[in-house]
């Protein structure tokens, strides 16, 4: 389980989360099911696993196109 930071797209600061694994469990914490993510700017899927000292962005998904 890893220490992270998450920074949620409208969001006034970015969190510490403690004991997450993957994204999803990320998504989960912040009740975000459905943002897309990025770890240090790369596209990431729900079972990415996370790491100490990562930094995960939640943005809401965009549709359409």
């Amino acid at each position: 389980m890893s220490k992270v930071t998450v920074q949620v797209l409208g969001a006034d600061h970015p969190v510490v989360l403690s004991g997450v694994s993957t994204v999803a469990d990320a998504k989960a914490e912040l009740s975000v099911p459905n943002h897309a993510a990025t770890i240090e700017g790369e596209p990431a899927a729900d079972d990415q696993e996370l790491f100490d000292g990562d930094f995960v962005d939640l943005a809401p998904a965009v549709k359409g196109g």
